[in-house]
């Protein structure tokens, strides 16, 4: 009877054992479509065996722990490609605003040398209001006497000037707009290192008696780091027992150390409860910072070598910065050009403060006793090669627009090749991690079976206990 009573008590553990096997392939279907998940599997041991004076009994089996399928090097893969598509996507966003904002762009369904007018083709920008200041000055030269024409010549130069200062400040926002997203995505940052800090501390609690048992926190720790990584290229590593539990280190690029273990480095804890840091953003000199000591003292390490904060800023402090220098040149040129040839006085003026420019001049004189060379002079300037700018000031301006055009279709052609890059890493990292319907309703059909198995097993057993005690009952 002892071996019917042991039996029975085997065929329990095994039923336990199917159970868990169940439950686990059907949290695994559950997140069949969950491309952050892990697919999980029961570690099923055997308990050993037993000499029982008349023969060797095993103990049965029981579910040892939980395995996930999870491979360190394919998700730094994966975390490499989430960042340069990050990357990309970023630096597409501020080109493409860049570009709004010269109110041009480059038509690409024609040859390269197409610039059309982004408002529109009744819509005039900067390259419209060149053409037709020195036509207005062409139109003055054939009727120099002409006060209709001087004043629309007036009002040609204003909208000009008008549209170049507005052009500037259109750019300048730009970038403040880049900055506010600068830092709010630099909060974001802040509170992601928190959260794997605090996941790391949660995965150390729950792995202190059995090691890589917390499989689903290890899930949430390795979704943020993607997240993460999406802002700054970082990196991580284990830390080897026994002073790590599961937990990781995390650094940027450049070694700079973000968090060890529960450890956020450079975090300080204000006086309110509130936490800073330890990332930061210096509006001034334009530096994504990181206060590795704690105390308040920035030290100026450079965090932005890839992501979304180093595209960011590359594309503010570079391809959005030169824009607005072209456009500068653009206004000294036309200034110093314009008020050489018009030799009654400075016919452009331009505020050494604000760098805005405006016409200085409240009338028009085309020259000398009703003449006309003064504006022959003029509107010769609008075909002439200028010597500052190396080129026509129609000939400039397109060329700025031309670059950033050219930019931005560079970027839309290396984000769609980014993209299929990322897709295989993520698709080579599912075939390891992911989850396979088929997979897993086999090994459904395998564990329901066994379950099957084993609760016929206690039936038997039942049925020979009764047999034994009605026996005994009997005698």
């Amino acid at each position: 009877m002892a071996g019917l009573i042991s039996s029975l008590h085997n065929s329990s553990a095994a039923l336990r054992v199917h159970s868990k096997g169940l439950e686990v392939t059907g949290k695994n279907l559950a997140n069949v479509n969950n491309r952050g998940y892990a697919k999980q599997r029961v570690e099923i041991g055997d308990r050993g065996q037993i000499n029982t004076g008349i023969a060797t009994e095993s103990m049965g089996v029981e579910a040892m722990g939980l395995r996930q399928n999870r491979d360190a090097l394919l998700d730094k893969s994966v975390m490499r490609e989430l960042t340069a598509t990050a990357d990309l996507e970023a630096a597409k966003k501020v080109l493409t605003s860049t570009e709004t904002a010269l109110g041009q762009f480059l038509d690409r369904t024609k040859d390269s040398t197409s610039i059309q007018n982004a408002m529109g083709a009744n819509g005039g920008a900067i390259g419209d209001a060149i053409t037709d200041f020195f036509n207005s000055w062409e139109s003055v030269s054939v009727k120099p006497q002409d006060v209709g024409e001087k004043q629309l010549l007036l009002e040609k130069a204003k909208i000009l000037a008008e549209k170049l200062n507005q052009t500037d400040d259109r750019l300048e926002k730009v970038q403040l707009d880049v900055d506010s997203q600068l830092q709010v995505d630099v909060e974001t940052v802040n509170q992601i290192l928190a959260e794997i800090a605090k996941t790391n501390d949660y995965i150390a609690k729950a792995e202190l008696v059995k090691p890589y048992s917390a499989v689903d926190l290890r899930d949430q720790r390795q979704a943020k780091l993607e997240e993460l990584s999406k802002y700054l290229d970082v990196q991580f590593e284990n830390i080897p027992p026994p002073d790590g539990l599961g937990q990781i280190i995390v650094k940027s690029s450049d070694g700079i150390e973000l968090v060890n273990g529960k450890i956020v480095a450079g975090q300080t804890t204000n006086a309110d409860g509130s936490v800073t840091g330890p990332i930061s953003y210096n509006t001034t000199t334009k530096k994504v910072q990181h206060d590795e000591d704690g105390t308040g003292a920035i030290v100026p390490v450079d965090l932005s070598a890839n992501g979304k904060l180093a595209a960011q800023l590359e594309s503010s402090t570079g391809t959005v910065q030169t824009a607005r220098d072209q456009l500068s040149s653009l206004k000294d040129a036309l200034s110093t050009e314009v008020n050489s040839a018009y030799t009654p006085a400075a016919f452009f003026a331009i505020d050494t403060v604000t760098n805005e420019i405006s016409v200085s001049a409240t009338s028009i004189s085309a020259g000398t006793s009703g003449s006309n060379e003064i504006a022959l002079d003029v509107a010769a300037l609008g075909t002439q090669s200028i010597t500052a700018l190396g080129s026509t000031f129609n000939a400039y301006f397109n060329k700025t627009v031309t670059t950033v055009a050219q930019q931005l279709n560079s970027t839309n052609t290396r984000l769609e090749d980014q993209k299929l890059s990322e897709e295989m890493a993520v698709n080579s990292r599912d075939q390891y991690s992911g989850v396979s319907q088929d997979e897993e309703i086999t090994d459904m059909m395998k564990f329901q079976r066994s379950f099957q198995a084993s609760a016929r097993h206690i039936n038997v057993i039942d049925t020979l206990l009764e047999q034994v005690v009605n026996r005994l009952g009997v005698g």
